[in-house]
């Protein structure tokens, strides 16, 4: 069963930054009325910004509003989803203590850590953090869909 979460990605050049020679744009989570969304991270790679439609897919734009799509999995090696026109990613969040960390398919970590001291509640849900006991894994497809686009198409026709 997939879960939809609406944010609002506002790029925000002062959060550049590089780690280990990879370099990271910075953006602001928000909600889609603008108000902050409490999180811990603030930038994401080149891969990141490809699955969620960033960088120079903005278009001049400064701001993205973005459906996210999680489809959590079974396991690894469950069937791959598919949503024709977007990127899909899988990946894994482990439970180690009161944190989660997000995984690539192939185990290499993310900067991506989420805290449930410290994170909104509605996103640690999303995630399905809660839920998962201290060693714990999740599996799950990750989409992102811009809501300009969906919402284009669907008046278009």
């Amino acid at each position: 069963m997939e879960h939809t979460l609406t944010v609002l990605l506002r790029r925000d050049p002062s959060r550049d930054r590089r780690e280990n020679r990879i370099a990271f744009e910075g953006y602001e989570v928000l909600w889609p009325d603008g108000r902050p969304i409490s999180v811990g991270f603030d930038a994401f790679c080149r891969q990141g910004q490809r699955l969620l439609g960033l960088g120079r897919y903005l278009a001049g734009s400064q701001e993205r509003v973005v459906d996210l799509v999680c489809m959590p999995l079974a396991g690894r090696e469950a069937p791959f989803n598919r949503l024709p026109g977007h990127r899909v990613r899988r990946l894994c969040l482990r439970r180690t203590g009161r944190q989660g960390r997000l995984y690539f398919l192939d185990g290499t970590p993310t900067t991506i850590v989420l805290e449930l001291d410290r994170d909104e509640p509605r996103l640690l849900q999303w995630f399905g953090l809660p839920d998962l006991g201290d060693g714990e894994s999740r599996w799950f497809d990750l989409a992102a869909r811009s809501v300009e686009t969906e919402r284009l198409a669907c008046c278009a026709g």
